[in-house]
């Protein structure tokens, strides 16, 4: 029977029956187990030493599990007719439930993303990963297959906890429903951040050890950092909101009234929608979230696996991700008040068109890395643009940079760069905001648009160097002039009002122009834009010549073979 099951699992997914084979082995089992029931049993004698006795009331007459009236940080306490104290036990397996969920989906996603990116980063500096790519799986199957079976241990000993888990919810009067719906978001949620993972050590293995450590830690910090940041649904009508779906924090399911305990989503509306009325609604909407995240990085896992070489997404995709991007986070912000509502609340207009420019900045970051070409498929499309036209074969330039696998992808960021301007600029537009603030809005945007064009052609530019690191030195140079003008800048002149020319050339300058200062705001402005002009023309220009003597090289070494 034993063997028929392992037979099956082998023909369903030869990957992950591979990878549980070589994990679960009696030894790693035995300390996984013993582990989680440690835990379990510290987190279960922690709260217990917090319950109040006889002995400790003498000292201290509040506490945050008795059932008296509050009194400054606590309820007071009482003893009953035998002399035990009363307790508030709801509230008290509400917290136990809720420090153990928090341990659990942080192990889940911290740790499982740490030995997805160390085994497969490891198999492709090691090579080991080339004889699994010439097996007859698919791409899907085997990355699939690595998801559910390298962290298998970690779920194990999550899994372990599960019933513990059930019983404090239960009696802390949570919904069934309600608990069963926490841990589906923590699936979709570890798909999102898992999927993650896999993309990062295929494409950053350059990075050596230090890679899974650097992306775990990245998980980290931005789970303990929207935690923080973002606790106590004070941003249900804001852009940032986007956030909290990314956080299972925010599920954790609060007893009696179907509500959550990290956030209060009963006002989240989306486009004017509201969602908040109904957990399943919102429990929809993370999953949707997750969901779409998930398939667009899919589509990179895919093409990266495939071919080392490729982008790691397509012209089109990268068009289609900032289309359902936009719609996603621009839906977040407060359209009940700034296009709906009733004029009175015009000072959130800059607020909001200032994170989303934010989120779109992190956007872009990856779409400059998604669909800019290396140094040899640039050679390969020079080459190949060129026998083309010795063919007599006509090809459209334009069609070929829009489109093409292999062009450049300025012409790609530029596109994306409108779709995204285009829909912030319709969401101010519509508002009902002064034509002030719809004005600084606009040029914002411009600012903000013509900075992507102009990193991406600085990334491509970059990428066409010679020298065997330039992917470090890229995101190094990249790097630097994203952060070192906004430092010296701050060093030097402090305040962006004074200066504002100068700050218009950094990575802040829409920021600069959206809350604008002094009189000749907007002939900086201008004259600022036809600077960006200039540098972005110099770019291209010198892009243009690299990609032409990287051809007329290539096709000089054919024609001296032949």
């Amino acid at each position: 029977m034993q063997t028929n099951w392992i037979n099956q699992l082998g023909d369903w997914n030869p990957q992950l029956l591979r990878e549980i084979k070589g994990r679960l082995h009696k030894r790693n089992v035995l300390i996984v187990m013993a582990t989680s029931f440690l835990m379990q049993l510290g987190v279960f004698l922690y709260f217990q030493s917090l319950l109040p006795n006889t002995q400790t009331i003498v000292y201290s007459s509040a506490n945050k599990y008795c059932t008296g009236k509050y009194l400054d940080i606590a309820q007071e306490c009482f003893l009953d007719g035998y002399g035990n104290v009363n307790i508030n036990w709801q509230l008290w397996f509400q917290d136990t439930f809720n420090l153990l969920s928090i341990i659990g989906f942080f192990v889940i996603i911290v740790a499982g993303s740490y030995v997805l990116i160390n085994d497969l980063s490891t198999e492709e500096r090691r090579d080991t990963l080339n004889f699994i790519r010439l097996s007859p799986q698919s791409p899907r199957s085997i990355l699939f297959g690595k998801m559910l079976g390298v962290p298998i241990l970690i779920y194990l000993g999550v899994c372990l906890a599960i019933p513990v888990h059930l019983w404090l919810g239960l009696n802390a009067k949570i919904p069934v429903s309600l608990i069963f719906s926490f841990y589906i978001i923590i699936i979709t949620t570890s798909l999102f951040y898992f999927s993650g993972s896999l993309l990062y050590a295929l494409v950053g293995s350059w990075l050596g050890s230090f890679q899974a450590w650097l992306g775990s830690g990245t998980v980290l910090g931005l789970l303990l950092l929207t935690q923080q940041s973002l606790r106590g649904g004070t941003l249900s009508n804001h852009p940032f909101v986007i956030l909290n779906f990314i956080n299972p924090y925010y599920f954790i399911p609060n007893s009696g009234n179907n509500s959550f305990v990290g956030a209060d989503f009963s006002n989240f509306h989306w486009f004017n929608l509201l969602l908040g009325n109904s957990w399943v609604e919102i429990i929809g909407f993370a999953m949707f979230v997750h969901l779409v995240g998930a398939y667009f990085i899919w589509q990179s896992l895919q093409r990266c696996f495939r071919d080392r070489n490729a982008t790691m997404l397509s012209k089109p995709q990268s068009y289609l991700l900032t289309l359902a991007f936009t719609i996603v986070t621009i839906g977040c912000a407060n359209w009940q008040k700034l296009v709906f509502g009733d004029g009175g609340y015009y000072s959130a207009m800059k607020d909001n068109i200032a994170c989303l420019m934010f989120l779109n900045l992190f956007l872009f970051l990856y779409l400059i890395a998604a669909v800019t070409p290396h140094r040899h498929t640039l050679q390969d499309w020079a080459r190949y643009r060129h026998f083309v036209n010795q063919q007599g074969v006509k090809r459209n330039l334009i069609q070929d940079l829009i489109w093409g696998e292999k062009s450049p992808g300025v012409i790609a960021i530029a596109i994306n760069a409108i779709i995204a301007i285009t829909a912030l600029s319709l969401f101010t537009i519509v508002s009902l905001s002064s034509e002030t603030d719809k004005l600084n809005s606009l040029i914002a945007l411009t600012f903000a648009g013509s900075l992507a064009v102009i990193y991406a052609a600085l990334t491509q530019l970059l990428l066409l160097m010679k020298n065997g690191q330039r992917l470090f030195w890229t995101n190094g140079v990249l790097g630097a002039v994203i952060i070192l003008p906004v430092i010296a800048l701050a060093v030097l002149f402090s305040y962006p009002g004074n200066h504002t020319f100068w700050w218009l050339f950094s990575v802040a300058a829409p920021i600069v122009a959206l809350y604008p200062s002094g009189a000749a705001s907007t002939m900086n402005a201008l004259m600022a834009i036809m600077g960006h002009t200039g540098i972005l023309g110099l770019m291209l220009f010198q892009i243009t010549r690299q990609i032409k003597k990287v051809g007329e090289s290539a096709t000089k070494v054919l024609l001296a073979g032949s």
